[in-house]
């Protein structure tokens, strides 16, 4: 072989050995990407599940400080009731018995 065929021989393997590299950092850069989108989808998705528990805790809430305030609002008009209820029976006995006037004197 003549110094033409090594050195041709030698740029051919020089060739080849630049195009495995280049192949192979394609290929390393497409896994780092792909690693790095993954990442990036299970923290999406990380994100959005604790942002939906915490839309779940504060609904919860509301319809808790809704229902206290329903049980309130319904106890206030029990409470109401009955005082209305009382105040009927004592006008009521208060019309029906005797008053003491000092000025006139006990009536029957």
């Amino acid at each position: 072989m003549t110094t033409n065929q090594h050195l041709t021989l030698v740029a051919a393997g020089l060739v080849v050995a630049a195009g495995a590299t280049g192949v192979w950092w394609q290929v390393y850069r497409l896994r780092r990407l792909l690693r790095t989108e993954r990442a990036a989808a299970l923290l999406a998705d990380a994100a959005h599940a604790r942002d939906m528990d915490a839309f779940r805790a504060r609904v919860a809430r509301a319809v808790a400080e809704q229902r206290a305030a329903e049980a309130f609002t319904d106890q206030a008009a029990a409470e109401l009731a009955v005082l209305a209820a009382a105040d009927t029976v004592i006008t009521a006995e208060l019309a029906r018995t005797t008053h003491h006037n000092p000025q006139e004197g006990d009536t029957p």
